[in-house]
């Protein structure tokens, strides 16, 4: 354990790690390297079953303040989380992903957010958001689809077109006092994809406010198959129908079905016809794929995004399908949902 173990941190770093050994050296070597006080942090590092000496090489490191690592068999990362939350020592928790580099300003502007949030009258806790903004090197094109939405995202809310939100809530760069955390009871471990948001509604419900501080930056090196994306694009849509029927989210059906009718019109003729067909996404998948990769070669980076927004809502809606029981009930929310 590294110097600075025996006096409580100010910030708890809670990182699930799942065998990515060298994505999880970069990252580290990245907070090894951040401008905050060694003694006012620490870093609750969990092996989710991992066989690839992640933890070995995080112990090999000697980084500049406590490390503490801790091991599961594989339940995934909300488990993986609820775990180091167990043992976290600090206040506040930071929530940092094994494929995030952080910026050397970063924990410093999460630090300045919550004290000037406990500054506000009576005082006031919230959730901080930090960006997960790209890497310089173009990623696979639905991966690089779901960067650029974020900073889409960010942008939106840096202009003030709208308030962060839940939705915006991701465990790769956040944090909230730990008390709240556990105060809502951690994360569902029966929620393998979007965890990290369906906390953040019962963090809301605890009258947390949320809040988004740009300068608490950090580059996404994300890297997922095809066939990943699709997965958790699916495992989204039956996440928000669980939120809306069982989760205390009534709202949840009747915003999606909305947003449906915010798309572009031949992504919502893409949906509308693909649940009429079992499995269309799955054959559809590939061919699109090559088609965005190609766009995206010949920087035409607004199309090859086109492809990869209609594959992930043909993918998500056909959970949303799943959930509610058969992809007729999907077109009919989505028919609900029509502007009058």
């Amino acid at each position: 354990m590294s110097a600075g173990a025996a006096d409580p941190p100010f910030f708890s770093i809670v990182m699930p790690t799942y065998q990515r050994r060298e994505s999880l050296r970069r990252t580290l070597e990245a907070l090894a390297r951040v401008e905050y006080p060694a003694d006012r942090m620490e870093l609750v590092l969990v092996s989710d079953g991992s066989t690839d000496g992640s933890l070995e090489m995080a112990r090999s490191l000697g980084m500049p303040f406590a490390l503490r690592t801790l091991e599961q068999r594989n339940q995934g990362p909300a488990a993986a989380r609820n775990l180091a939350l167990d043992s976290a020592r600090g206040p506040f928790v930071l929530f940092v992903d094994d494929d995030v580099l952080v910026s050397p300003g970063l924990v410093a502007a999460h630090a300045a957010a919550h004290v000037e949030g406990r500054a506000r009258g009576r005082g006031e806790d919230r959730v901080v958001i930090g960006t997960l903004l790209p890497p310089d090197v173009l990623r696979s094109p639905w991966v690089q689809w779901e960067l650029d939405t974020g900073v889409k995202q960010y942008d939106a809310m840096l202009e003030g077109r709208y308030e962060p939100t839940p939705r915006q809530f991701y465990t790769g760069n956040a944090s909230v006092r730990l008390e709240h955390v556990l105060g809502a009871g951690g994360f569902d471990v029966d929620f393998k994809r979007a965890e990290d948001v369906e906390l953040a509604f019962r963090l809301e419900k605890r009258g947390l406010r949320f809040v988004f501080r740009p300068e608490a930056s950090a580059v996404h090196m994300a890297d997922r198959s095809l066939r990943s994306w699709m997965g958790a694009a699916y495992q989204y849509g039956r996440n928000d129908v669980v939120l809306g029927t069982r989760r205390g989210r009534p709202d949840m059906l009747g915003a999606i079905a909305r947003e449906f009718w915010e798309r572009n019109p031949l992504t919502r003729l893409l949906v509308r016809g693909g649940l009429r067909v079992p499995g269309v996404e799955r054959v559809l998948a590939p061919p699109a794929a090559a088609a965005a990769s190609v766009a995206l070669r010949l920087r035409r980076r607004r199309l090859s995004h086109s492809v990869c927004s209609a594959l992930f809502s043909l993918a998500y809606w056909r959970g949303v399908g799943d959930e509610l029981g058969a992809p007729s009930a999907a077109r009919e929310l989505i028919r609900q949902g029509a502007p009058s």
